[in-house]
């Protein structure tokens, strides 16, 4: 049986891109969740699936990162899936499928190199493209011209649905509703009504 996994860093991601392909690659089965900078053990629907799945089972994901945040927790997971004899289909590496359908028993012996390979190379790119972005945010805040991350939840922001949500937000808020109870009713994670809430709090500082 072939199970999905499908994963985004935030809430206001979209998953729906990850299960269309899942599916065309044929998982009957699909788990999903939004997590960001979260441990995988700490990842309850990646859990789920590890928990559902079954020896000669195939797990398919879109990517490696999508199996842990860096090198470490990515081989870890790959170990752990071959000590279950869980196979392991990754979209953006065909690579790994054109051995397994060569050869089973060389598939088996290359895997684990190449997975090492490729999750090293792609930790050192993620490491690189932050350095480079922290670089820029610092010559943009030097410069004074740095803007900060786009609002995505505002009273200005395009999106229709994102302007009422916001407000919505706000009204629960001043009308003393907690952060628990504001998501319930929204469908946001906890730490965006935690930052609506700052920039209330700094606004009515400001004008106070």
């Amino acid at each position: 049986m072939k199970i999905g996994y499908a994963r985004v860093s935030s809430d206001d991601q979209n998953l729906s891109r990850q299960i269309d392909a899942l599916k065309s690659a044929g998982a009957e089965k699909i788990y999903q969740e939004k997590k960001s900078g979260v441990a995988a053990d700490n990842r309850e629907q990646l859990q789920a699936l590890l928990q559902f799945a079954r020896q000669e089972d195939i797990i398919v994901v879109e990517a490696l990162d999508r199996l842990g945040r860096n090198y470490d927790e990515i081989i870890k997971m790959v170990q752990r899936l071959d000590e279950q004899e869980i196979g392991l289909i990754v979209l953006n590496l065909p690579l790994l499928e054109s051995l397994q359908a060569a050869d089973p028993g060389i598939s088996k012996l290359l895997r684990p190199l190449v997975i090492q390979l490729l999750s090293w190379v792609a930790e050192t790119e993620r490491k690189e493209s932050k350095r480079r972005q922290a670089q820029g945010i610092a010559i943009a805040k030097q410069n004074g011209i740095y803007k900060g991350k786009p609002l995505v939840y505002g009273p200005e922001v395009k999106n229709r649905q994102k302007r009422l949500t916001y407000f919505t937000i706000k009204e629960m808020l001043e009308k003393g509703h907690g952060a628990t109870a504001i998501s319930r009713e929204t469908g946001v994670a906890r730490s965006t009504v935690y930052e609506v809430k700052k920039r209330l709090q700094r606004k009515k500082r400001e004008h106070s």
